[in-house]
Formats: C-alpha cells, sequence, structure tokens
C-alpha cells in the first residue's frame, strides 16, 4: 500500500521508499490515495520520486500532477486538490560573490578566465555552494583561483541580475578581503587563463576590463561596508546561518 502523511498545512507527503515496484500495482493503489486524501479535504499532495523510480513520471502527470522542483538525483511533483492551494515557490536566485581583495601595494587581485570572450580581467570569485556561507566560500573560492590564502572582512555591497541562468535570477554579493598572502598560484588550472595584482589606477582606466568591474573598484576602494556578526541567541529550528550589520558592531566574527 501507498503510505503517506499529512503535512501542518492541509498537504499530503507521499512516502517514495514505499511504493510498489509494479507500474500496474503503483496505478491501482495510487488512485486508491487519492480517493482517500480527497475525501479528508486535503489541499495539495507532494510527490517525490528518485532518479530509479522515473517510470512512475508519466502515471503521476496524467493524474494531474505538475513538476515542482527538480534535482540531479530526484524530482518533486505537486497536485493541487483545490485550485488555490498554495504551494511555496521554489528558489528564485542562485548566489555569486566577487572578491575586492589588495595587497600591501595597493594593488587588486584580478582574474582573466579561459571562456573570457574579451582580455579584460575581473575580480576572482564564483557561486555559491548549497549550505556554504558566503564568508567562508569566496575566501574558498579566491584560493582556488589564484592560490592567495585571505580572511573575510565584510560585504561591500551587491547586485542583482534578471534572469540569468535556469531561468532563475541571480544576486552577487561583493565581498572585502584581507590578502594574507601575495604568491600567485592558481588552483583551478581548467577554468582560470591567469591571475594577477593590478594597479588599481590601471585596471580602472583599462577600457579591456568590464565597466561595471572598474566601478566596483572605484567606488569601493575605500568602503566600509557590513559585517559578520555574532548574534546573541541564534537559536531554533532555522538560526540564521550568517548575520551581516553596518554600525557599531558588538558582537563581531573574526574569520
Amino acid at each position: 500500500m501507498f503510505t503517506f502523511k499529512f503535512d501542518n498545512y492541509n498537504g499530503v507527503i507521499i512516502d517514495k521508499q514505499a511504493l510498489p515496484e509494479s507500474e500496474a500495482l503503483f496505478s491501482d493503489q495510487f488512485n486508491d490515495m487519492l480517493s482517500t486524501v480527497k475525501a479528508q479535504g486535503k489541499q495539495l499532495i507532494w510527490f517525490t520520486l528518485a532518479i530509479e523510480q522515473a517510470k512512475f513520471i508519466q502515471l503521476a502527470t496524467d493524474a494531474g500532477f505538475v513538476f515542482h522542483n527538480c534535482l540531479e538525483d530526484e524530482i518533486t511533483l505537486i497536485l493541487r486538490l483545490k485550485k488555490d492551494a498554495y504551494a511555496p515557490f521554489v528558489p528564485t536566485h542562485s548566489i555569486g560573490a566577487g572578491a575586492v581583495i589588495f595587497n600591501q601595494h595597493q594593488q587588486i587581485l584580478v582574474i582573466r578566465e579561459k571562456i573570457a570572450t574579451s582580455p579584460g580581467f575581473k575580480l576572482p570569485g564564483g557561486h555559491i555552494e548549497l549550505g556554504e556561507k558566503i564568508s567562508e566560500a569566496i575566501v574558498r573560492e579566491v584560493f582556488e583561483e589564484t592560490g592567495i590564502h585571505s580572511e573575510f572582512v565584510g560585504i561591500q555591497g551587491f547586485a542583482s541580475k534578471e534572469v540569468f541562468r535556469f531561468g532563475k535570477s541571480n544576486i552577487y554579493f561583493l565581498c572585502r578581503l584581507n590578502a594574507l598572502s601575495e604568491d600567485i598560484n592558481i588552483q583551478d588550472i581548467d577554468e582560470i587563463a591567469e591571475a594577477k595584482w593590478c594597479d588599481m589606477n590601471t585596471f580602472i582606466s583599462d577600457t579591456n576590463n568590464s565597466a561595471f568591474v572598474r566601478e566596483i573598484v572605484k567606488e569601493l576602494k575605500d568602503a566600509q561596508g557590513l559585517q559578520l556578526i555574532d548574534v546573541p541567541n541564534n537559536q531554533g529550528p532555522h538560526i540564521k546561518h550568517e548575520v551581516f550589520f553596518a554600525g557599531n558592531l558588538t558582537h563581531k566574527i573574526t574569520c
């Protein structure tokens, strides 16, 4: 038999671990389950299938299920038993970060990717991985792309981009870092063609570089921005992953 549980929002979650092997048996039990939950006045059914169970997708969509979100190894479908049943939306943005990092000679660290279509340079950085902290991700990216060890100082700004990849928007955080070393030693040789320390004014005046990135360097070279803090009593089932405040900071975190 299909097994399922009720959630706290008048919905139903089907247990993918208890699905039958046979498509015919699946269809019979599936229809019985639908009758049961409809009779109980439920509004929404959540159904997640592992990639090995993909043969059941057609049966689910024939019953009115639609796709909600997808990972590499599973897909989640939903069925609204009431037309206006609310289903939380899937993530709408990807998150990236760029590093504004100077050495003791006031040179800025920049990189050029192998896939670049212009001779210009950009800030090191990249995408924040699932569950990764911004403050840790940018330090990791800087090391991978340049070999430079660094420490996170704060967030100096951010920008949002309209639909970017996979139908999602993007938020790009500009992070200030302190350099703890200066010798370039690119780790990700498959992605990065060149990394270097560049005189700040030379970088700003070089029109081969992106106008946006040149503006970043010009405007943020002396900015303070938001600093990472330790929030007292940050407890509960959904604790804050990271918190950034401006102003007088009494619980600053040293990364």
